[in-house]
């Protein structure tokens, strides 16, 4: 039966109509999902046993099974499994409904790092790229702002850290500040890098 939205880890390089007929010719073979064109992976596997954890009643197939535990996920000691494909239904008369399962479906899609494909839409997601990538668009000016306080608070507690004296606990408070100062000052160069590749892509486009 097609599904209003399939999740997948690989192939990742394909487009909305590759996906597409890649799904169909599965359907069109009797549509099992262990026998479905794509890799099994553990992220696969928890994002399905997570997703119908947070939403038990979803009308959803995969060849991976769901949780057994009555812990959270975060704290369930079920061994990973692999699974190749989700297939999920989305409410048709219930759009608060609707709203919740996408943002629970896309958000476990940038968790996990899967592919999240729309026939219906014709459209193809990898979420946690494009997230990054809003990310990196949206950096400047105010993530800037903050990455350089943040860098300026952890040189300030290193240095706190490293005068009080107190043994190895002011040695390991000045080691974590330090490392976060470089973690923080590695974004900022990256990000900056990325700028200024973009604008001049940007200047390379003649104008109309």
């Amino acid at each position: 039966m097609p599904f209003d939205i399939y999740v997948w880890s690989a192939p990742r390089d394909l487009d909305a109509s590759a996906a597409g007929d890649l799904v169909q010719g599965w359907e069109a073979a009797g549509g099992d999902p262990a026998l479905s064109p794509f890799e099994p992976t553990t992220d696969v596997g928890w994002f399905y046993r997570e997703l119908t954890k947070d939403m038990p009643d979803l009308d959803a197939m995969s060849d991976g099974a769901p949780s057994t535990s009555t812990k959270p996920i975060w704290l369930a000691t079920e061994e990973a499994q692999h699974a190749r494909v989700v297939g999920i239904n989305v409410p048709r008369n219930d759009p608060e409904r609707t709203g919740e399962l996408l943002e629970e479906i896309y958000g476990l899609a940038v968790k996990y790092d899967v592919v999240v494909f729309e026939p219906g839409r014709g459209a193809i997601h990898l979420p946690q790229v494009e997230m990054g990538e809003y990310a990196s668009a949206t950096f400047w000016p105010l993530g800037a702002i903050r990455t350089l306080v943040a860098i300026v608070i952890g040189l300030a507690v290193a240095v706190v850290a490293w005068l009080l004296g107190i043994p190895l606990l002011s040695g390991a408070i000045a080691l974590f500040a330090a490392f976060m100062v470089g973690l923080f000052v590695f974004t900022l160069v990256a990000e900056g890098r990325t700028a200024m590749r973009r604008r001049g892509s940007a200047g390379d486009v003649p104008p109309d």
